[in-house]
């Protein structure tokens, strides 16, 4: 998991022994810095205190929410009048976790709840479309789908899915046609695609920076590769399309459509 945190130093230093050496932490100095890396950087997570430079800056967060709400934001911080009114308002924004310092951020309770936080709604929501199919497979390659869903960065290929699942190719394509699936490339491309969907729901970024983040070499090949699989650009995808039937289309083209990405 990758967080990015703007905190005052105690704070800070509490967050780091929660996440240990599992999870990596990049500490943003001031509100500027952190939106650098929310917009630049594959963030799971971002940690956050409204008085982290010593005042309180709710408009700041706010707006950090608003322009990209595919990152979650968690608010870490401690209990005053101030922050307690900043809280209500927060609230009021959309942001849904708050932990309090020496409250509750007891270290093992606390990262249980940062690592449920990137809750990944739309990967689970296209695991429900593909239950039946995903059900037959072994346990490995349903894995290595969570993985490429989860983290689409790190696949590009049929190869690096058969990779993550332990096996050849040519047994991956063994797995998947006898559970459904036509093609390994399907899944990868699907991946890819729902990641881009998250990020056009952030009204902070454009489709040139999502097509760059998500390694499409133009705009113009996330464009083609949109349109052949849910048949609309990301434009009208941003503009028009819904969660629901963003991933029913997916999920459709995936199950049984998969020559139309290959």
């Amino acid at each position: 998991m990758d967080v990015a945190a703007f905190l005052n130093s105690q704070l800070l230093s509490h967050l780091k022994i929660v996440l240990g050496r599992e999870h990596a932490l990049i500490e943003a100095s001031g509100w500027n810095e952190l939106y650098a890396l929310v917009r630049q950087q594959r963030l799971d997570l971002v940690v956050a205190d409204p008085v982290a430079d010593g005042r309180l800056n709710v408009t700041e967060m706010e707006q950090l929410v608003r322009q990209f709400p595919s990152v979650p934001i968690v608010v870490y911080t401690s209990l005053s009048p101030a922050t307690a009114r900043a809280l209500v308002s927060l609230g009021r924004s959309g942001v849904e976790h708050v932990v309090l310092y020496r409250f509750d951020d007891e270290p093992r309770r606390f990262l249980d709840l940062l690592e449920h936080v990137p809750a990944h709604a739309l990967s689970d929501q296209l695991m429900q479309h593909l239950a039946e199919p995903i059900g037959l497979l072994p346990v490995m390659v349903v894995r290595a789908i969570e993985q490429a869903l989860r983290t689409p960065s790190r696949f590009r290929n049929a190869q690096d899915l058969a990779a993550a699942a332990g096996m050849n190719t040519r047994t991956l394509y063994r797995n998947l046609d006898a559970a459904g699936f036509g093609s390994a490339r399907a899944i990868v491309v699907g991946a890819r695609l729902l990641r881009a969907y998250s990020l056009l729901r952030d009204p902070g970024r454009s489709i040139k920076e999502i097509a760059s983040r998500l390694g499409y070499h133009s705009p113009w090949q996330l464009t083609q590769q949109m349109r052949e699989v849910t048949g609309f650009t990301p434009k009208v995808v941003r503009r028009e399309l819904g969660a629901d039937a963003f991933v029913a289309r997916l999920s459709h083209e995936i199950r049984g459509h998969q020559k139309t990405v290959g």
